[in-house]
């Protein structure tokens, strides 16, 4: 089913420049001033515009949509809720993830990591608890899921989307062969969004940040006739809890 996200929100703007933001990942948005006028059981996660439609007083609407959205919910705001507003949010409602509408480049990545977190939940096994934060470990980098950094050791690299996407779908996939048709078909959306070079030069880019010697890698290999192969010592990848 290709991912689908619902944008509540009565901007425009905003909805022409995510639109265009979510499609380089091939998630399709749809834009509604009601919610529940749509089919959420195939929505793949909902963002919320509060500073242009405000959440409903009757709480069993916001329950019902929770409830039935098998991804991320997304509050999106421009002002800024009280702090015990947000908190009454999540811890009632079990609501995903709050933003201030500041850039649209940060909202589009945040979608495109929490998506990709529900689709891929099952491999993650990922947790949280009160405040710590998610951290997704293999070999020597570690991913901080809450805040889109990596880590190796304790050095802080610099990650484009595509790269940052490449790296968790590789660590969900340690020590698999991994065909280039499965990277375009999980990165891209589908196997004719990038061609072989696209996907050769960017995990080409992903080696040189997270390889001490790329032209002899020791992570991330190529397996000639078949594809790539993300090697860890520990054969699953592993997720920690770390307190921010």
């Amino acid at each position: 089913m290709p991912l689908e996200i619902l944008l509540i929100s009565q901007d425009l703007q905003l909805a022409n420049q995510l639109e265009k933001m979510l499609n380089a990942f091939h998630i399709k948005m749809r834009v509604s001033f009601e919610p529940l006028e749509h089919l959420l059981q195939q929505i793949s996660g909902v963002v919320w515009d509060l500073s242009s439609i405000a959440l409903p007083n009757n709480a069993s609407e916001i329950q019902i949509m929770r409830s039935q959205v098998a991804g991320p919910i997304l509050l999106l705001d421009k002002s800024g809720e009280p702090v015990e507003t947000i908190c009454r949010y999540f811890l009632n409602y079990h609501l995903d993830d709050y933003i201030q509408k500041s850039s649209i480049r940060e909202v589009a990545a945040r979608i495109v990591q929490k998506v990709w977190v529900y689709q891929n939940k099952d491999r993650l096994q990922i947790t949280k608890q009160g405040q710590e934060t998610s951290n997704l470990t293999a070999g020597r980098l570690i991913v901080d899921l809450d805040r889109f950094q990596v880590n190796n050791g304790h050095n802080r690299l610099s990650l484009s989307p595509i790269e940052y996407k490449l790296l968790l779908f590789f660590i969900s996939h340690a020590n698999t062969v991994l065909s280039r048709a499965q990277i375009a078909s999980a990165v891209w959306g589908n196997t004719s969004g990038a061609t072989l070079r696209i996907i050769d030069t960017h995990i080409s880019n992903l080696r040189k940040k997270i390889e001490d010697q790329p032209k002899n890698p020791q992570m991330l290999k190529t397996i000639r006739g078949f594809g790539y192969l993300f090697k860890v010592e520990n054969k699953t990848a592993s997720t920690s809890q770390s307190k921010s």
